[in-house]
């Protein structure tokens, strides 16, 4: 299953950002997965997490926030 993000997720050291859509449960990985993203002006790490309940995040991962968008993919298998 390939998961991908593209946007922006808010400018606070700590945001987060849920998609309004959750993964149907054939699609859903067995456990949490995470990947890291690409952020456009490189001012901060940022991860798109995949939880096993469908659910997809993406998180800044402290320092400072960025407005910039990113781009992120997590693949995992079909279970």
């Amino acid at each position: 299953m390939l998961v991908k993000f593209s946007g922006a997720i808010g400018v606070g050291s700590w945001d987060v950002k849920q998609c309004k859509y959750v993964l149907p449960e054939a699609y859903r990985p067995p456990i949490e997965v995470n990947s890291m993203c690409c952020v456009a002006n490189g001012q901060t790490a940022r991860t798109l997490i995949v939880q096993a309940n469908g659910i997809i995040r993406v998180t800044n991962m402290g320092s400072t926030g960025s407005s910039q968008g990113c781009v992120g993919t997590v693949v995992y298998p079909i279970c």
